[in-house]
């Protein structure tokens, strides 16, 4: 059925499962971080047992998201170096993409753009920076969760910091992902590979056309 459909199989069930956890437990994050900091939430909603209930649930979503990377490469270890491997890798065809984005994603001009590979290189950058947010999160949070008058008040506070500061961050470029990914519509075929794990031909062609060269080399 996918042959007739001329589809290929870009994402493997561990790896859509790691997307999809980690989607989840960030919203969650998200959304019960922003009933504890916000002046507002926190002083009408968080408070007693409904703050209680609030800080459970954010804890329950940070263990989730801490599973994401250890049920990545329980799953599929091999995909998971492979990923890592594309994301560390730069060139000048990044430098490239740089250059011919504006015109590529607001009009819809591809002439400058240079083939990319399985991952473009704003894909590159966000998975970058959730990489680097992860790390941030898991060590900041768990100071914050366990470290509350073990550790100095300066290591403290900075978690904190850290803290929200990676969530700034975070959150920006999940907006710019989910908007490219959901909604633009030069992106469409993007999501289906990340639900059902596979993609047009034609757009991974057109969109990953170094990714292509490889797969029909043999060499993915």
């Amino acid at each position: 059925m996918a042959e007739k459909r001329k589809e290929l199989y870009v994402f493997s069930v561990g790896q859509r499962f790691a997307h999809w956890l980690h989607t989840a437990a960030f919203v969650v994050l998200m959304i019960t971080g922003a009933m504890l900091y916000i002046p507002w939430f926190s002083q009408s909603i968080a408070r007693g047992d409904g703050g209680n209930m609030v800080r459970l649930v954010h804890r329950i979503g940070a263990i989730a998201f801490i599973l994401v990377p250890i049920l990545y490469v329980v799953l599929d270890l091999k995909g998971f170096l492979a990923d890592m491997k594309r994301i560390l890798t730069w060139s000048k065809e990044d430098l490239g993409w740089a250059k011919a984005a504006p015109a590529y994603y607001f009009m819809g001009d591809d002439k400058a753009m240079p083939p990319q590979d399985k991952f473009n290189t704003g894909q590159k950058l966000f998975y970058l920076v959730v990489a680097v947010c992860m790390i941030l999160f898991i060590v900041t949070g768990l100071v914050m969760w366990f470290g509350r008058g073990v550790v100095p008040v300066w290591m403290f506070q900075w978690s904190v910091f850290l803290h929200d500061l990676s969530t700034i961050a975070y959150a920006a470029f999940f907006l710019v992902h989910f908007m490219l990914s959901v909604v633009h519509p030069l992106m469409k075929g993007a999501l289906n590979g990340m639900i059902f794990g596979w993609m047009p031909e034609e757009y991974v062609k057109h969109h990953h056309a170094k990714y292509y060269q490889k797969l029909q080399s043999g060499k993915e």
